[in-house]
């Protein structure tokens, strides 16, 4: 899906409805470039690449585009290189080319709309690629987070229903009532009937009635999509790997670290799973004798990495203060950002505040309200 180049022609006087001067409009040199497109977007999908561009190759059938200057396009490329984390983040994306662009919400009310659907066929897709026990971790971190947002909104729990919330929840309850053959079947409709439109919550809700009837037997959708924090029948991932690292996490507090027998097959969703169930803050000789036995503030993973460092944070661990500003100065997503100077703004201590200080400075105001 993408438009056509139709025509390049010179600009006519008026036609851009003020937006621009006639005479800047219709300057020496100045062309008008057309294009197509068939299908129809919302405005929101449109992206518009201008400049000297460039791309690496970063597999047989992939490129990483960006702005054609070397240390550009190689950071580009490295930031789709290497970990777990990254597989994720394709297949997530990749997944938005049905839910989210061939059907989008009709607004930020029913975001959920492209992010549910979005994050059930991502996690689907590593199940096919990495395995199931695989997939049950990336579930697992997921649910993780889901608890830590609802943590974090507790005082304002109306952010937290499904049609407003924008954290991703999906749409797996309804699928684990009607079976993964049935619920495939729904989800092949429901992308063939709504394809190229912008839908609502309820238009959904409609459709879904339709086409597993009685499912208001099983699930109650107004619950599920109206209700504030997690549904009392929201069910937790289990499988034995995700046991063990939780159980492992609890030993954790009582001082016992796993071996390296245990952790020799770890990857890391297994040290992402592990580190975000260990207590916020412990002893500072602990974080220095995890990171002495595992190494994790070096590790290549920022999922690993910045979830050691936010533990480092919250337990006053000044040893890792440099690697934090490090890290700050060399990442951009908000999901590692936020936590980070999270953890700043909520110590005390004045190499904290040195930190935050010098590094907010330098971001983009969202990133510093978020």
């Amino acid at each position: 899906m993408g438009a056509k180049h139709v025509c390049r022609r010179d600009p006519v006087p008026g036609e851009c409805g003020g937006a621009c001067d006639d005479s800047l409009w219709c300057g020496e040199g100045r062309v008008v470039e057309e294009f197509v497109m068939e299908q129809p977007i919302p405005p929101y999908l449109f992206a518009f690449a201008v400049g000297e561009l460039g791309f690496r190759e970063v597999g047989p059938r992939t490129k990483v585009y960006s702005e054609a200057v070397p240390g550009v396009l190689d950071a580009a490329a490295t930031e789709f290189a290497g970990t777990e984390e990254m597989i994720k983040v394709v297949a997530h994306e990749l997944a938005h080319s049905w839910t989210g662009n061939l059907i989008t919400n009709k607004s930020n009310d029913h975001f959920w709309l492209n992010e549910g659907f979005t994050t059930y066929a991502e996690r689907r897709i590593v199940e096919a690629v990495q395995g199931k026990e695989r997939a049950v971790l990336n579930i697992g971190i997921g649910w993780k987070g889901l608890v830590e947002e609802m943590e974090r909104f507790k005082d304002n729990m109306e952010f937290t229903k499904l049609k407003t919330n924008q954290q991703g929840v999906d749409p797996d309850d309804v699928y684990s009532q009607i079976g993964r053959p049935a619920f495939d079947e729904f989800l092949k409709k429901y992308i063939a009937t709504f394809k190229f439109q912008s839908i609502d919550t309820d238009t959904f809700l409609d459709f879904l009635k339709a086409n597993v009837p009685g499912i208001e037997n099983h699930i109650d959708l107004k619950v599920w999509t109206e209700g504030t924090g997690i549904p009392p029948d929201a069910m937790e991932p289990a499988s034995d790997i995700y046991t063990k690292i939780v159980s492992l996490a609890n030993e954790f507090k009582v001082g016992r670290m796993p071996n390296e027998d245990e952790v020799a097959d770890w990857g890391g969703q297994e040290w992402e799973l592990y580190l975000e169930n260990l207590p916020k803050s412990v002893e500072a000789s602990q974080v220095l004798a995890l990171d002495a036995r595992y190494g994790l503030s070096e590790s290549k993973d920022y999922e690993v990495k910045v979830a050691f460092l936010q533990l480092a944070i919250s337990s006053r661990c000044s040893n890792y203060y440099n690697e934090v500003e490090k890290t700050l100065k060399e990442v951009g997503r908000m999901k590692y950002l936020r936590p980070l100077y999270t953890g700043l703004v909520q110590g005390t201590g004045k190499e904290e505040e040195k930190i935050f200080a010098k590094r907010c400075s330098q971001r983009h105001v969202l990133a510093i309200i978020l």
